[in-house]
């Protein structure tokens, strides 16, 4: 699965297009430019039962004359070849542009009340991190000013205030929010005004990870956050399940869940920064944009490390759901095989990008970079001693030529004037 003429970046993979053409199944898009003109690609896996494994690149643009495209797919084409940069193509703008079809022409009612589920749920994410961002700030203000009180208040503290009936209980609210403006403004050097009007693009940013919570308080919002959930349940079933798998497979099963736990441990990691900066959130209304730049670098890392396990967690549980009804254990087999052969994996420039083995233009990429760089064995993670000898003799052999080289070019002599 990581060999041979793997992309280096998310980019360079592309971001996963979930078209209902089953000939488009697993779809990536990718930007290129052409000297000054940008042009986007279709990544298509498995085109019409070629081998597995092999992929067909074509231009964006052509994919209504590969395949009849239903409503649905031909608007998110549109929308997609409509986009004018990069960071359009995002895994969190594609999904945009697809609930936003899914929800218009769906032609499966479920599918479009599915959709039209999401987009609600979003807008009740965005209102409840709104209310979380808040509270964090009054937590912060509280332990700067020393009031035990509003150190310990949180999300459900502030639903409570504004579903009471009490006129005092939101006039107390409008005086908290005041309040913790304040507080962000000093901390920000900054105008209230101005810290009122950075909180709105915050709670945009974050709203894809869910509520800003504090110990104890429970988190079930956030697509990006419920996706990575989904992720850890989908690892655990498939462990669970690889004891009723035939030997044959066996390995395949080995090869998802090294690309999930890959996949995991990056997010994870990255999540794990997230916290950590919105641990100190009045630091980000100082109006200086390096937190901002490192929140949207979090969004992208978490939203491509992410990105194409839906359809897989979909494939497999649809199989799990309907495996009596199309054919057992053999369609948890087919499900398996399929998503062994596209499950995603971190390309290795976005988990060591600064390894010197990796470089702009590369043709190949190498299995493991960080273990072959610590001479470590491929399988087991332990050093390997033959390949440790060989480097060893081989820098030797290398250092000594090279000195012996300068030992015996004779020195040039000084031109003359004359």
């Amino acid at each position: 699965m990581r060999g041979i003429n793997l992309p280096q970046t998310f980019e360079r993979r592309g971001t996963s297009v979930p078209l209902h053409h089953k000939d488009f199944a697993h779809t990536r898009v990718r930007e290129y430019f052409h000297g000054e003109d940008r042009l986007l690609e279709a990544v298509i896996p498995n085109y019409s039962g070629t081998r597995r494994g092999e992929l067909v690149v074509v231009p964006w643009e052509q994919l209504p004359q590969m395949g009849s495209l239903d409503m649905r797919d031909l608007q998110v084409h549109e929308k997609v070849q409509a986009t004018s940069s990069t960071r359009d193509l995002d895994p969190i703008k594609i999904r945009e542009i697809c609930l936003a079809a899914d929800a218009a022409l769906s032609g499966d009612p479920s599918i479009m009340d599915a959709a039209k589920q999401a987009v609600a749920r979003d807008d009740e994410d965005r209102a409840m991190v709104r209310l979380s961002l808040i509270a964090q700030l009054t937590r912060e203000s509280g332990i700067a000013r020393g009031d035990t009180l509003m150190a310990r208040t949180n999300t459900r503290t502030l639903m409570e205030l504004m579903g009471s009936g009490s006129g005092r209980s939101r006039i107390d609210l409008d005086l908290l929010i005041e309040r913790v403006m304040i507080f962000a403004a000093e901390r920000g050097n900054c105008t209230v005004v101005d810290a009122r009007s950075y909180l709105d693009p915050l709670v945009g940013m974050i709203t894809p990870f869910g509520n800003v919570t504090t110990k104890g308080e429970e988190k079930n919002n956030g697509f990006l956050y419920l996706q990575h959930t989904r992720l850890l349940q989908f690892r655990s079933e498939l462990s669970g399940y690889r004891n009723q798998i035939r030997e044959e497979l066996d390995h395949q099963v080995g090869l998802i869940l090294e690309a999930a736990d890959e996949c995991i441990a990056y997010v994870n990691e990255r999540l794990s920064l997230l916290n950590e900066l919105l641990g100190k959130l009045a630091d980000m209304f100082d109006g200086n944009m390096n937190a901002i730049d490192r929140l949207d670098r979090l969004r992208r890392d978490v939203g491509y490390g992410l990105d194409g396990w839906e359809d897989m967690i979909t494939m497999w549980r649809g199989a799990y759901a309907a495996r009596d009804a199309i054919g057992g254990d053999r369609a948890m087999e087919r499900a398996v095989q399929r998503i062994a052969g596209y499950a995603p994996r971190i390309p290795v420039r976005e988990m060591f990008p600064d390894h010197e083995l990796v470089k702009p233009g590369s043709r190949y990429e190498q299995a493991r970079v960080k273990m072959v760089s610590e001479m470590h064995s491929w399988e087991n993670g332990t050093l390997d001693a033959e390949l440790q000898s060989r480097v060893t003799k081989g820098r030797e052999a290398k250092a000594g030529g090279q000195a012996a080289s300068r030992t015996d070019t004779p020195a040039r002599e000084p031109k003359s004037d004359q």
